[in-house]
C-alpha cells in the first residue's frame, strides 16, 4: 500500500469538532510517513466530486474525516469509477461524527489518536457494498452504502436528528430522535420480497437493511452482520405499537437483545425489493430519502478498507435467529 493520502475532511461534523481536530489528525498522520492532501466539503455531495478528484489523481488512500454520512458520499464517489476494487484507491475513516455506526463494526473506537493509529496500523480488507434503486412518481434514483439502509422510522428518525444539537453526542442525538419520531410516526403498509419471493406484507414500522452491526448512534442491530460475506442482514418489525416497540426493540436493541421479540423478523439475502402504497421515507447511512418502491442488491467485495480487526473478526458468522 502506497503512502500518498487524499483526506476529505467534514468541518462541520460532530459540532465542527471534525474541522478544530483536522491539523492535530494531519499531523499525526504525516509523522507516520504519509504524503496528506487534505480538502474541506463545502456542500452537500461535495465529498462525492471529492473522491472521484482523488481516484482521477492516484491517491493511495482516501480518508474519511467525519461522519457516516461523510464516508458514504466517499463510497458513491468511488464506485461512480468503473474498475475493480483493487483498482481504486483503498478507503480510511478517522471517525469525528454524531454516529459513527460504521467505524464502530470496524472495531475504529475511541478519540481521533486512537482512531488515526489505529487507520495506520490496519491492513487493507475487501468490503461489500449495497446498492439501492429509489422509484417516486416514474423516476429512479441510485445510491450506494456500506453500513445500513433503512425504510419506515429511520427515516424520521435522521429527519429530526438533523435538528437535534450534536453536542449531546451520538447515542443521546439518536435515542432523543427515535423517541420523537416513533410518537409523530405511522406505519405504512410495505410488500416485502426477498431473492425474488414475496416475503411478508403489512405495517411495517422498520425494515433494515444492514450490511454493518450497527446503526442510530450504537444501535446493534444485526450483530450477525459482517462486511465481507456476500450477504445483507433483512431485518423488520410488523403489526407493533408504541409501548412493545420501545419495551421490547429499542431499549433492547443497544445491546442486541432484540432479535427474540416475536414481531421481529431475520432474513440473511443479496436481493430486496420493498413497495408502498404511498411515498415513504428512507435512511442511507444516516442520510435521509423518499421513495415509493426501493430495490437493494448487494456488490461483492466492491471496496476495500482499512480495518485493525484480524480477518476472522470480520468473516466468521455468530449465531443468529432466524425467522
Amino acid at each position: 500500500m502506497g503512502k500518498t493520502v487524499f483526506a476529505i475532511v467534514n468541518p462541520r461534523a460532530a459540532s465542527y469538532l471534525a474541522g478544530r481536530k483536522w491539523q492535530h489528525i494531519r499531523r499525526e498522520i504525516m509523522a507516520a510517513g504519509f504524503e496528506v492532501t487534505g480538502r474541506f466539503t463545502e456542500h452537500k455531495y461535495h465529498a462525492v466530486e471529492l473522491a472521484r478528484e482523488a481516484c482521477s489523481r492516484n491517491a493511495d488512500i482516501i480518508l474519511s474525516v467525519g461522519g457516516d454520512g461523510t464516508f458514504n458520499e466517499i463510497v458513491n464517489g468511488v464506485m461512480s469509477r468503473n474498475c475493480p476494487a483493487d483498482r481504486r484507491p483503498v478507503l480510511g475513516i478517522v471517525s469525528v461524527g454524531t454516529g459513527s455506526d460504521f467505524a464502530r463494526t470496524l472495531g475504529l473506537t475511541g478519540d481521533y489518536r486512537a482512531a488515526v493509529r489505529a487507520m495506520i496500523r490496519g491492513k487493507p480488507r475487501f468490503c461489500d457494498v449495497g446498492f439501492v434503486r429509489f422509484t417516486i412518481g416514474g423516476r429512479t434514483k441510485t445510491r450506494y452504502f456500506a453500513n445500513v439502509f433503512d425504510v419506515g422510522l429511520g427515516g424520521n428518525v435522521v429527519r429530526i436528528a438533523n435538528f437535534v444539537p450534536k453536542n449531546l453526542g451520538g447515542f443521546l442525538t439518536f435515542l432523543l430522535s427515535s423517541l420523537a419520531g416513533l410518537a409523530t410516526f405511522k406505519p405504512p403498509r410495505l410488500r416485502i420480497d426477498i431473492d425474488g419471493e414475496h416475503a411478508d406484507t403489512g405495517l411495517i414500522t422498520i425494515v433494515g437493511c444492514a450490511n454493518g452491526q450497527y446503526f442510530g448512534g450504537g444501535m446493534n442491530i444485526a450483530p450477525m452482520a459482517r462486511l465481507d460475506d456476500g450477504r445483507l442482514e433483512v431485518l423488520y418489525v410488523k403489526d407493533t405499537n408504541l409501548f412493545r416497540f420501545v419495551r421490547r426493540v429499542l431499549m433492547p436493541v443497544y445491546k442486541a437483545r432484540h432479535l427474540g421479540y416475536e414481531r421481529l423478523f431475520h432474513r440473511p439475502c443479496r436481493r430486496v425489493l420493498i413497495t408502498g402504497q404511498r411515498v415513504f421515507v428512507c435512511d442511507v447511512d444516516g442520510e435521509e430519502e423518499k421513495a415509493e418502491k426501493v430495490e437493494v442488491t448487494l456488490v461483492d467485495r466492491a471496496i476495500r478498507i482499512l480495518s485493525p480487526l484480524p480477518r476472522s473478526s470480520t468473516t466468521q458468522k455468530k449465531p443468529e435467529i432466524l425467522r
